[in-house]
């Protein structure tokens, strides 16, 4: 069955044969194009993909079996619809925990192959940034104790500040603006603490 944007705009996946549906790179491509609340064709997302617009129209059809995209309205020529995102993101969720691990492997693969290609795309040619491009970008990483209480208002708060620019449409965006890309990966490292008892292993039972 095909998802739908739940209330706060995100297409929830948890079958794994629609998280697999993610796990090609054209596909992360075509979603990454449409996500800022555009339209368009299969022949403009070939331009982006690399890819001929019949093998773009392919992946479209796949993404669109998921509910993740979906045809919009007719341009005025008929010739070619275009394509927009149904919700503002795609999120991964596990109702069985560990039934989609092979699938979330899959598109992990991917989602990390993307960025870091993106990464070395801007790295290689940041010599020709504008300096107050060069010292807003970010490349870091660093590992915090937190409990998962703690973890979970954390990436809340991080969400919070990022939404009024989720989303925004052309006439919205400010004339110096450019896509940015902020990836988030929040995981915990090792096992659970070894005095953790079942359903506390997040930290926040018992005292």
């Amino acid at each position: 069955m095909p998802n739908g944007p739940d209330d706060r705009g995100r297409v929830v996946l948890s079958d794994p044969r629609a998280i697999r549906a993610l796990a090609h790179p054209a596909r992360l491509v075509i979603i990454e194009a449409l996500a800022p609340g555009e339209e368009l064709t299969a022949t403009e997302l070939a331009a982006v993909t690399g890819l001929s617009p019949s093998a773009t129209s392919y992946h479209l059809k796949a993404l669109a079996k998921w509910g993740i995209v979906q045809a919009g309205e007719a341009r005025a020529d008929g010739r070619d619809r275009p394509w927009k995102a149904t919700g503002r993101s795609v999120t991964i969720s596990s109702q069985v925990p560990g039934s989609t691990a092979v699938a979330e492997i899959a598109i992990m693969d991917t989602f990390l192959d993307r960025n870091r290609t993106l990464a070395t795309e801007f790295l290689e040619n940041q010599a020709g940034e504008p300096p107050e491009w060069r010292d807003a970008a970010e490349l870091a990483s660093h590992d915090y104790w937190l409990t998962a209480e703690e973890l979970g208002k954390a990436m809340r708060a991080i969400r919070d500040v990022l939404e009024p620019y989720e989303q925004r449409q052309r006439d919205a965006r400010p004339p110096n603006s450019r896509r940015v890309r902020i990836a988030r990966l929040a995981i915990p490292r090792g096992a659970p603490p070894a005095s953790a008892e079942p359903g506390q292993r997040d930290g926040t039972g018992g005292g």
